[in-house]
């Protein structure tokens, strides 16, 4: 849960990173596909950081030098408009008169009833929440008991350092969008997640802990098994959390390499690991596309 949450879309069981040979060189999780005038640079983040993750790896800043353009999961700038989070509510909340309780079966309910007693928040808090937005919430308060805070994150540095350069950015799709995923899945799978969230809530700072050592090392493999393959192949959280968003992204991917700029993608680094993400479907293409090693 913890690692599909904070990669999938807002954010995330537990593996050993694997510990880097000596002839292997130290990579970084950004990836670089360019032709004759312009470039693009695939730059995989975890959105939510805690300070003892600081400071944030240096190649991030050097592509940022370099590029003349950011683009994001979705366009931060929109994150603190009124409407946007009029939307969030309203797409995370049942229709009036509806309850949780209608939604999900007794034992998940009383599942659900003993966490939140667990975390000392009040009885009931969730009861007028979609099961989809009861999800993302656990996954939320589980990141901020780790001390994850979304002003660490990448996208909010990278955005707030674009404001202060005058550098445009933009978003691949909105906030409504990406919620609005959760309303595709089926309740069976929805019960699922939230059962699982909650049994592996536990380990959520040493998950965590995992992610971003594989993150800052670039490690793919590792990244695969952490995030990736929490989700079976060809399973509807896989197509609809990554695999679908995946090709999405391609055409526009191409739209910028077909310009004279520079550009830097800034997405959860899930969708550039594994099968059948967004490197892998550019070299299905044709196209060549490196990883950058940490000095790059």
């Amino acid at each position: 849960m913890y690692s599909r949450t904070l990669c999938g879309l807002a954010s995330l069981l537990l593996l050993a990173t694997p510990l880097l040979r000596a002839d292997e060189p130290a990579m970084a999780p950004v990836w670089k596909i360019a032709d004759a005038d312009s470039t693009v640079y695939l730059a995989g983040s975890v959105h939510l950081l805690r300070e003892k993750d600081m400071p944030l790896p240096a190649v991030f800043d050097r592509v940022y030098a370099e590029v003349e353009e950011l683009v994001f999961e979705i366009d931060m700038a929109t994150l603190s408009e009124p409407e946007s989070a009029r939307k969030m509510r309203a797409l995370g909340t049942l229709p009036d008169g509806g309850r949780l309780g209608d939604k999900l079966s007794t034992a998940t309910m009383a599942r659900i009833g003993v966490y939140l007693k667990k975390r000392g928040i009040p009885a009931g808090v969730f009861d007028t929440l979609t099961p989809g937005m009861v999800y993302l919430t656990i996954g939320s308060l589980e990141a901020a008991r780790s001390g994850a805070k979304p002003h660490l994150g990448l996208e909010m540095v990278y955005f707030e350092k674009s404001l202060e350069d005058g550098k445009p950015s933009r978003g691949l799709e909105t906030v409504a969008f990406q919620m609005s995923r959760f309303n595709d899945f089926e309740p069976a799978l929805l019960e699922k997640l939230i059962s699982e969230s909650i049994d592996e809530a536990e380990d959520s700072p040493e998950t965590f802990d995992a992610i971003v050592a594989a993150w800052r090392s670039g490690d793919e493999e590792a990244l695969t098994e952490l995030i990736v393959d929490q989700t079976e192949p060809n399973s509807q959280l896989r197509e609809v959390l990554l695999t679908w968003r995946n090709r999405n992204w391609i055409p526009e991917i191409e739209k910028h390499l077909a310009t004279d700029r520079d550009v830097m993608f800034l997405v959860g680094v899930g969708h550039l690991v594994g099968d059948d993400s967004v490197i892998d479907l550019l070299r299905e293409k044709g196209y060549e596309v490196m990883q950058l090693a940490k000095g790059e």
